[in-house]
């Protein structure tokens, strides 16, 4: 999960370099505090580091179980949210923060499971197992729906625009990290079961339990149908002109709200994993959000977003 750290009297933070340790010593006490209470929370960290964007850092959580792990999201947002107003701070996981810069990700990596095995690695192409592929497959067939779940709010489908290392197009590569799904073979260090699929157009706005119910539907429905894999696309899709974006059969990720809900409005698997109830008051709620935006700027709708998430 990425976010934003902002004083709570305005004054910027220092940052950068990128991805350096300057601009973690400039919150040192924060951060330290920070893990100390993640671990009070019962809640396993992966890593805690400074990120691309300014004054923005990264938390990674360890491998869950699917309802545990969308439980020890929210729990680590509000973890992260009373660390940062203990010591002065505001805590910010909005898509965008700007309408220029580089927004906060909710980066979302699966794997599928069977007797106590990661079915993904195999030795069929690209290392992966006909259940991986499978599993794939489902993911990218749907993909532009997915994002309506996993990248819900105004402000996310602005993110997910070319260069800015969020995914615009509906790819799969292995290791490709602007590819929307990365395939992440294990190695001989961690172990072949370590294999998984980052799912990165998706952000902290998502209800974790909906985009999951959601991810595990498409995934499962894949590796049930035995469905195959294109190529993968191992460039940056955004350098291309139109016509070799054409050629390859790459599409632009919905780029708005509405194409969004029409997405996901044609997939009646999502429909149905969801259920009548919740996709009808997701639907409402979204649409709302849609008509409000509709009368305002981009950065009057990024700034209501700011300190909602």
């Amino acid at each position: 999960m990425e976010f934003v750290l902002s004083p709570a009297d305005g004054r910027p933070l220092p940052t950068g370099p990128a991805y350096g340790p300057v601009a973690l010593l400039s919150v040192d006490e924060f951060a330290a505090d920070l893990l100390q209470d993640l671990e009070a929370n019962g809640l396993r960290i992966g890593q805690l580091h400074a990120e691309y964007g300014p004054a923005q850092f990264e938390l990674s959580l360890a491998p869950a179980d699917p309802l545990r792990a969308a439980d020890e999201q929210l729990l680590a947002r509000q973890t992260v949210h009373a660390a940062a107003r203990a010591h002065g701070l505001r805590a910010s996981f909005a898509p965008l923060v700007t309408t220029t810069g580089v927004g906060n990700g909710w980066h979302l990596h699966t794997s599928v499971w069977r007797d106590g095995r990661n079915l993904l690695p195999g030795t069929g192409d690209h290392g992966l197992s006909p259940e991986g592929e499978g599993y794939l497959a489902g993911l990218l067939r749907e993909l532009p729906a997915l994002t309506a779940l996993t990248a819900p709010s105004v402000p996310s489908s602005a993110r997910l625009r070319p260069g800015y290392w969020s995914s615009a197009y509906a790819i799969w590569g292995v290791q490709n990290r602007e590819a929307a799904l990365r395939y992440i073979p294990g190695t001989p260090l961690l172990g072949a079961d370590q294999a998984n699929v980052e799912l990165k157009p998706s952000d902290a706005s998502a209800n974790p339990y909906l985009a999951l119910a959601a991810v595990i539907a498409a995934g499962l429905a894949g590796v049930e149908e035995k469905l195959s894999l294109p190529a993968p696309v191992q460039d940056n899709p955004g350098t291309w002109s139109e016509e070799q974006r054409a050629a390859a059969g790459v599409h632009r990720l919905p780029a708005t709200p509405a194409e969004q809900a029409a997405a996901l409005e044609r997939s009646t698997l999502l429909q149905a994993a969801l259920g009548p109830a919740a996709y009808g008051a997701f639907r409402a709620v979204r649409d709302a959000d849609r008509a409000w935006a509709a009368e305002r700027s981009a950065e009057e709708v990024v700034e209501a977003h700011l300190w909602k998430y």
